[in-house]
């Protein structure tokens, strides 16, 4: 049994199926009851709990194998889940864990990253064999389908910097690799794609693929993402949690503008047998 954390997120959703494909028995575990429907992908069993919850999480590392632990993105409590997950794993015997980091956590002004660098720490001193994974930020961030309708790729940084990617179902493969496979034990992956070009370039991929015009449009952060009051009254002020993403994003975008952000992609290679998708690969595959 392989534990999944967070697991109705975008990474958990392809990540369920990918390791159902290699024959591995998964129980999913998210906040939300939208969890309990995982089992359509694939999910053996799941639990609705809290990672900030002692008693849920080690209700959810009780007997598994293996933890494949992802942190809520963009969340101020990131690091204490991830060290409530860590801890619980322990104390339960678990034999591999595995943690979805970010490529370059050592970046600690971005607020996100710090959270990711905390937490593997915190596997590194486990005493658990793991494996720490740390993925570029996914091609699937664009929804190629609504842009190629639209006509614009819009991004709250600037438009010149070129920035690397990585196929999500590139990531979750790996993942599904390394999770049961002693060789992969102890070893901290980077793991990002090929592409390393601008929005304009991106923009004009779309536009060659799809046969109709896409440009490139640079957007406010809080145009990019909306923070409205978690309290859903219309008129209340944010709340902290709000205010912590607003200003993750903020050093973010900030730093993607003033600097970009790349990686290798000869590891990702190596431990898929094949080269990483391009993103001219993923707009095709979104298409169909």
């Amino acid at each position: 049994m392989i534990l999944v954390t967070a697991a109705a997120g975008r990474t958990g959703r392809s990540l369920i199926p990918a390791l159902v494909r290699k024959g591995h028995t998964v129980r999913a575990f998210d906040v939300t009851s939208e969890v309990e429907r995982l089992t359509d992908l694939g999910a053996a069993e799941t639990i609705v709990g809290d990672m900030l919850d002692p008693r849920a999480v080690a209700a959810a590392v009780d007997g598994v194998e293996a933890v494949i632990h992802i942190g809520p993105p963009m969340h101020p409590r990131e690091a204490e889940m991830g060290h409530a997950v860590v801890a619980a794993s322990r104390r339960a015997g678990v034999a591999h864990f595995v943690q979805f980091s970010v490529t370059h956590p050592q970046l600690e002004p971005l607020l996100n990253h710090q959270a990711k660098l905390a937490v593997e720490r915190m596997v590194l001193l486990s005493r658990i064999p793991f494996t720490i994974l740390q993925p570029m930020h996914y091609m699937q961030n664009i929804n190629v389908t609504r842009v190629v309708e639209r006509g614009v790729l819009t991004q709250p940084y600037a438009l010149d910097t070129p920035l690397a990617h990585v196929d999500l179902e590139d990531v979750t493969e790996v993942a599904a690799l390394v999770v049961t496979e002693a060789k992969h034990q102890y070893a901290t992956y980077e793991l990002c794609g090929d592409d390393y070009v601008t929005t304009h370039r991106l923009a004009a991929t779309l536009a060659a693929v799809s046969g109709r015009p896409v440009t490139a449009e640079q957007v406010p952060v809080p145009r990019a993402f909306a923070v409205g009051a978690t309290s859903g009254a219309p008129d209340a002020p944010p709340s902290e949690e709000d205010d912590w993403r607003r200003d993750a994003m903020g050093r973010l975008f900030d730093h993607y503008g003033r600097y970009g952000i790349t990686g290798n992609p000869n590891v990702l290679g190596w431990l898929l047998g094949r080269p990483p998708t391009t993103f001219e690969e993923y707009v095709r595959r979104s298409l169909r």
